[in-house]
């Protein structure tokens, strides 16, 4: 079975690599049917991913520890369900995931699209091949998962404790497809460029659908990201700045202003050369999360390994950057849009001005998680970034860009008056300023986080008062409150799905708000059958229990909680050694409420009992994780298009030397 899936991986690098080919060579030459073979070998590679990955979880299973990577990856002490956590825990595997992934996507985005764009199409596959036999040959060549040790060892190495962990079933995968599919929209951008396509904005709606679809992506894979970080690194907190995980944020920054400019270039025929200079920084960002995952020199807890490898994606960042940025420049005098933007006070200045910010933070994000690179290289000190930077930089420029998110929407195309402008914010800024009072009166009194809650309210407010005077429209015209507000939101999918979006953020600030500014701890050392209370909450340490297991031992506390007298149940943090590995796996205890967790993470315990544990307070950080359903409700909704009866292709093949009237049959 593992020879089956080896020779399926170097037969899915050369088909890979004819279709790469075969797409190109198939457009430029005006070759139908080289290209419709092209296209059917991007297919093929996807079944004979699909083989090499049933070899290697087959070697899982089977604890197979001749294969070297599933040595490295498990033991024998592994319950056989991580087995998909450990198919991706190193650098091998992790590729082969991606790989998988890339064919997949790059299936259904060729299908998508074939019809629609017949010109743009060849170009995109190749794009796409070319991507994805980077990977294949990187895996082939560096890092293959299926090589075979000359001696196989009696057990294995065993899995990263830090990986065993509910949410490793989620995070690493969904972070990890956030990053590739980027390459998907880039794909297409790059392709109708070549294609000579990117100045008539054919491309756009495939391009806005795929640039959300990876938006959404990213965003579950860093929301999960987060929880994973509060729930298992135990450090008492859900975002640390950590190198990795700002692999994942700059993409998102960079996709995130896509995804909001190419409304515009949708409806005006604006920003076209800015569109695609954004979706390739959004590819160069994502390529170098990729280059940090693998092997980068940045110390994180989220890499897979310390290899040379990293320095091969740097490479090919760098060629698929300066190539596109070269085709940018060469293309640049048919990428002119058909408008200008005619006020500041305007729909588009706003979204242009939400772009700047975007990319500000993802820049500083950027510069932060280089420096250490660059002091090691040039001053041979190894520098450390800290989350203080970050704050003090980013949190000004995300507070802009939140009330942005509240303003540009409502503002005209176009061009707006001061008049108008007040008459569209004067219920906003109302409720936005009764709510500051309310919160004073509450006793919130920091400066930021009143007017980020303030900012809040008045984004809310302002998406509250669209919906309801579209749906008043409607009810006046004989509807159903209820079916007059459904008709509204399938009447204009994208911007009212953008609006449910933008709930979604206002539910993550407020929660990131609440839990940053007002968080409580404390730290307690505990002998059993102590008692001790934090804010409205009282604690007795029970008990602890210590459990010896193949690869670990176990300690863990029992503490019965109450607040303000009721009493809440049983908790148990809990904290593992891992003697192989020479590293400590801490899992808090954490009751949760819409109003505030109450978190315990314990630090150290000695011969008798007595503990070291710190206590927590986090207001409202139950909102973080409700916002991830807001958000994959918006865009679902923006991606559920209207039906169009009859639509032609967007792409005309009169007097251009196209392959599209061969590429309908496969």
């Amino acid at each position: 079975m593992i020879d089956v899936g080896a020779v399926a991986l170097v037969m899915a690098l050369v088909t890979a690599a004819y279709a790469a080919l075969g797409s190109f060579v198939g457009a430029w030459r005006g070759s139908p049917e080289l290209v419709k073979s092209a296209r059917y070998g991007l297919f093929a590679v996807l079944p004979l991913l699909m083989v090499a990955t049933t070899a290697l979880v087959y070697a899982f299973v089977t604890r197979d520890f001749q294969v070297r990577y599933v040595a490295e990856n498990s033991n024998l002490a592994m319950p056989r369900v991580y087995t998909w956590v450990a198919f991706y825990a190193g650098n091998a595997g992790s590729l082969l995931y991606l790989a998988l992934l890339l064919s997949l996507l790059s299936t259904l985005a060729v299908l998508s699209m074939r019809r629609r764009l017949p010109i743009t199409t060849p170009y995109a596959t190749g794009m796409l091949a070319v991507v994805l036999t980077f990977f294949l040959g990187v895996m082939v060549f560096m890092a293959n998962p299926l090589e075979k040790l000359a001696v196989a060892p009696l057990d294995g190495k065993g899995i990263n404790p830090l990986l065993i962990h509910l949410g490793m079933f989620f995070h690493p995968p969904m972070q990890m497809a956030g990053l590739m599919s980027v390459a998907v929209p880039f794909s297409i951008a790059v392709g109708a460029l070549l294609a000579g396509k990117a100045g008539q904005d054919d491309w756009v709606d495939v391009g806005r659908r795929w640039g959300l679809v990876s938006w959404l992506i990213l965003t579950i894979g860093v929301l999960l990201g987060s929880w994973w970080a509060y729930t298992i690194l135990g450090w008492g907190g859900y975002w640390g700045w950590d190198p990795v995980e700002n692999s994942a944020l700059m993409p998102w920054l960079a996709m995130t202003a896509f995804v909001h400019t190419i409304m515009v270039q949708r409806r005006r025929g604006m920003f076209r050369l800015w569109n695609l200079v954004l979706v390739v920084i959004a590819f160069t960002l994502a390529q170098y999360g990729m280059f940090l995952n693998r092997g980068g020199p940045v110390p994180s807890v989220h890499s897979f390994a310390q290899s040379a490898m990293g320095w091969t994606f740097l490479a090919f960042m760098a060629a698929s950057l300066f190539g596109t940025l070269g085709l940018l420049f060469w293309k640049a005098g048919s990428l002119k849009s058909r408008e200008g933007v005619e006020s500041l006070l305007s729909r588009e200045s706003a979204f242009l001005l939400n772009n700047i910010l975007l990319l500000s933070v993802a820049f500083v994000t950027l510069w932060g998680s280089t420096f250490p690179l660059i002091s090691e290289v040039f001053r041979g000190e190894t520098v450390t970034v800290a989350a203080p930077f970050y704050n003090k930089v980013n949190g000004p420029l995300i507070l802009g860009l939140v009330f942005l998110m509240g303003v540009g929407p409502l503002l005209p195309w176009r061009r707006a008056t001061g008049r108008q402008i007040l008459l569209m914010l004067k219920y906003p800024l109302g409720v936005a300023t009764a709510g500051v009072v309310v919160l004073g009166l509450l006793e919130v009194r920091h400066p930021l986080a009143l007017f980020a809650f303030a900012v809040c309210l008045m984004v809310a407010t302002g998406i509250l008062q669209e919906w309801g005077r579209g749906t008043w429209v409607r009810h006046r015209r004989g509807e159903g409150y209820v079916t007059a507000f459904l008709r509204l939101l399938a009447s204009n999918r994208p911007r009212y799905g953008g609006y449910i979006v933008h709930l979604g953020i206002v539910t993550l600030a407020i929660g990131v708000t609440a839990s940053s500014f007002y968080v409580v701890q404390k730290d307690y050392s505990l002998a059993p059958g102590q008692e001790d209370s934090l804010g409205p909450y009282t604690f007795r340490y029970l008990s602890v229990g210590r459990q010896a297991f193949s690869d670990r031992m176990e300690v863990e506390a029992l503490f019965e909680v109450s607040r303000d007298g009721a009493p809440l149940g049983t908790m148990r943090p809990e904290r593992a050694f891992y003697p192989s590995f020479n590293i400590g796996a801490t899992r808090a205890a954490i009751h949760s409420t819409p109003i505030e967790d109450f978190y315990i993470v314990p630090s150290q315990f000695d011969e008798t009992g007595r503990g070291v544990f710190r206590m927590y307070i986090f207001p409202l950080v139950w909102w973080m994780w409700a916002s991830g359903p807001v958000l994959v409700l918006g865009i679902l909704v923006a991606l559920w298009a209207e039906r169009r009866p009859g639509v032609r292709p967007a792409e005309a093949s009169v007097g251009a030397r196209t392959v599209g009237s061969g590429t309908g049959g496969g």
